[in-house]
């Protein structure tokens, strides 16, 4: 599910649900002990190989961690990393936009079965029962969004044709319009946009499918996974740091970890954010986007359309329209708590705007006119 996050900069860093702690803390141990066991070689496996020095595996094991620190200044990381992230949390925003949201729709609905007997108002729950299952993934009969019934009939779908299955309820939907309408029913007036309405919803999902189908290219995932992770295998060599004349020891290499947590958790969430539908820390909440939208459509149908609105009764800003003294008052209006002055009008605000006075009405007017004075504000 999607964390929720907030506070100050210091409360940031301790999260860990969701955090890049989380995300990278297994890589970057195995690291370190990569990093200390190739400073343990250096300072207790070479001494043992060359004990009299004569073979300078020292130097040699030195120019060969220079030769290594220059590789990592010819990978372009920052470009790749930027260009694929970029991309993958675009593609992620752009799937949840897809999801969808069944209010616009069954509002319209409601304005077409409009009136509260029995038969239009088993028809109203029908079709939100079949918006939402449209966007269900399991357990759609103990869900109690599909009838036993319902579902042999979508699963004998799916031998002629597979793949429309998640068609067939948005297709229902058209046909107990349909039928009502033919019948006379129900209102016509909004065919139309509930026509476009179902068009855009149905496209919603759409996308969706298009997104899960197609996925990002494996050889760009390969490209960046490559470029990140031989970054740091000739980082091992060539951040090493040794006591020597020009050199200092800091022991724990800060800024290559501080390096690693940037790149790595970088790349960790293009792969986090690659498929958003699952159950990992930043995934979309599916399980609660569709209860949501089964209350809230329930509610729509049965409830709210059945509920007629309360009758009008005169509230505080219509008796001040109906009191004279309302409109006498120069200094500000009074709506209960809301103070609207007038006396911002009083002051008009200044136009900074200025026009060039042409050369022939200065000669025409020169006392007007002084010789500074080229510009007028309006």
């Amino acid at each position: 599910m999607t964390v929720s996050y907030s506070g100050n900069f210091t409360r940031l860093l301790l999260r860990w649900k969701g955090s890049i702690w989380r995300s990278v803390w297994i890589e970057l141990v195995i690291f370190l002990l990569l990093y200390y066991a190739v400073k343990m070689f250096y300072f207790y496996g070479i001494p043992a190989l060359d004990e009299d020095g004569k073979l300078e595996y020292k130097k040699k094991f030195h120019l060969l961690c220079k030769e290594f620190n220059e590789y990592t200044k010819l990978i372009p990381l920052t470009f790749l990393l930027g260009f694929y992230v970029s991309n993958v949390v675009s593609r992620w925003w752009r799937q949840f936009e897809c999801l969808g949201w069944p209010e616009d729709l069954l509002t319209i609905v409601c304005m077409i079965f409009h009136e509260n007997n029995e038969d239009l108002r088993k028809k109203r729950h029908q079709i939100a029962r079949y918006l939402n299952l449209v966007s269900a993934l399991a357990c759609l009969i103990d869900a109690g969004l599909m009838t036993e019934v319902e579902f042999a009939r979508l699963e004998k779908m799916e031998e002629p044709s597979p793949g429309v299955r998640w068609m067939a309820p948005l297709h229902w939907i058209q046909q107990i319009v349909n039928n009502e309408v033919e019948a006379g029913t129900v209102s016509t007036n909004y065919l139309a946009v509930f026509t476009n309405e179902m068009k855009r919803y149905r496209t919603s999902f759409r996308k969706l499918f298009c997104h899960d189908w197609v996925c990002v290219p494996l050889v760009y995932t390969q490209v960046a996974a490559l470029a990140t992770y031989s970054f740091f295998v000739f980082c091992l060599l060539g951040r090493q740091q040794f006591d020597s004349d020009d050199e200092f020891d800091t022991v724990f290499p800060i800024f290559t970890v501080v390096q690693f947590l940037f790149y790595v958790g970088w790349f960790k969430v293009g792969q986090d954010l690659m498929r958003p539908f699952g159950l990992d820390d930043d995934d979309i909440e599916l399980s609660y986007i569709l209860d949501r939208n089964l209350v809230i459509s329930f509610a729509i149908v049965d409830c709210l359309q059945a509920d007629q609105p309360p009758e009008f009764e005169p509230d505080v800003y219509w008796r001040h329209l109906e009191d004279l003294s309302f409109y006498r008052d120069s200094t500000s209006l009074k709506f209960g708590r809301i103070d609207l002055s007038r006396t911002a009008h009083k002051h008009p605000p200044k136009l900074h705007t200025y026009v060039q006075v042409r050369r022939d009405e200065k000669a025409m007017n020169p006392d007007e006119f002084p010789e500074r004075q080229r510009y007028i504000a309006w």
